[in-house]
């Protein structure tokens, strides 16, 4: 290698360095309850061969590069020097040390990337079957857009309509045909959720889902015996307890819509316990709302 080279040819060098051994260089110990995860301060990383995901902020990313990226907050050329330093390239330069980072203030959304969106559009119509007015009536309410990674951004928010954060969920599938999903920067669950109101009548129940997905998958196709004025709020993965935001309709009778497998009955098992009148809207013949919305499609 020379200095010479080009920026690209010298990351395709770096790219493929496996995670773990670089996971150790930049101070991760593996988490001897799970196998899977690392741990360092403020971290908790998720390795799958190429992959990786940080449970502590909802981020993850592919490579040893963006690995590098996003644990010592640089630069995609700072990053590719020091991955050349630790493969024994010659001329590379040593990582800084990790920049402090600031505690978070509040969510911290990708920005909107217009350009994506028509790809992030077909990817929920052809793939998850939503059908497209229902997601230009979410763009047009700010609930939906597309970011630079051709991810679908479903925004969540409080009661009063304040945003707390967003789901994120990837479009572009990769070798075993899984997609990424994750939380923004700085979301909190306990403070907001992606729910859709009952269109313009007083809401008549509140239904929990596992995903944004499942939400716009409810309201495009209701279950039989859901009531009509239903809000249909995710809440990102199954939550044990009631969320603390969703305490502004606790007067409305309670139902749970959660995943038709053990960790969704589990929970639902829960929340009944904490509130006896709750009921159990279990996908029929699907695991999800949203596995139930593509089968009905080619039925």
């Amino acid at each position: 290698m020379t200095a010479r080279e080009p920026w690209p040819v010298r990351a395709e060098r770096v790219r493929g360095i496996a995670l773990e051994p670089l996971a150790r260089q930049l101070g991760y110990r593996r988490d001897p309850c799970n196998r899977q995860r690392w741990k360092r301060p403020g971290s908790v990383l998720a390795l799958a061969g190429a992959r990786f995901f940080d449970h502590a902020c909802g981020r993850g990313g592919g490579g040893a590069i963006d690995l590098v990226m996003h644990v010592a907050d640089c630069s995609f050329r700072t990053a590719v020097e020091f991955l050349e330093s630790r493969s024994g390239c010659p001329a590379a330069a040593p990582l800084d040390a990790p920049r402090a980072r600031r505690p978070p203030t509040g969510p911290r959304l990708p920005p909107p990337h217009e350009r994506c969106w028509p790809a992030v559009r077909e990817f929920l119509r052809a793939a998850r079957a939503l059908d497209p007015d229902l997601l230009a009536r979410c763009r047009r309410a700010g609930l939906l857009y597309a970011d630079a990674r051709r991810n679908a951004v479903f925004v969540c928010r409080d009661p009063a309509g304040a945003v707390t954060g967003a789901e994120l969920v990837g479009t572009r599938p990769d070798p075993a045909g899984r997609t990424f999903k994750g939380l923004a920067p700085g979301s909190r669950k306990a403070r907001g959720g992606f729910w859709l109101p009952p269109g313009r009548a007083d809401p008549a129940a509140v239904l929990l889902v596992e995903s944004a997905l499942d939400a716009l998958s409810v309201r495009q196709a209701p279950p039989s015996g859901l009531p009509v004025a239903t809000l249909v709020a995710s809440t990102a993965g199954v939550a044990a307890a009631w969320p603390p935001w969703l305490d502004a309709w606790q007067t409305l009778p309670p139902l749970c819509g959660y995943d038709a497998d053990p960790a969704g009955d589990n929970a639902a098992a829960a929340l009944q316990r904490q509130r006896p009148a709750l009921r159990r809207h279990r996908p029929p013949g699907a695991k999800d709302w949203n596995e139930l919305l593509q089968r009905s499609r080619t039925a």
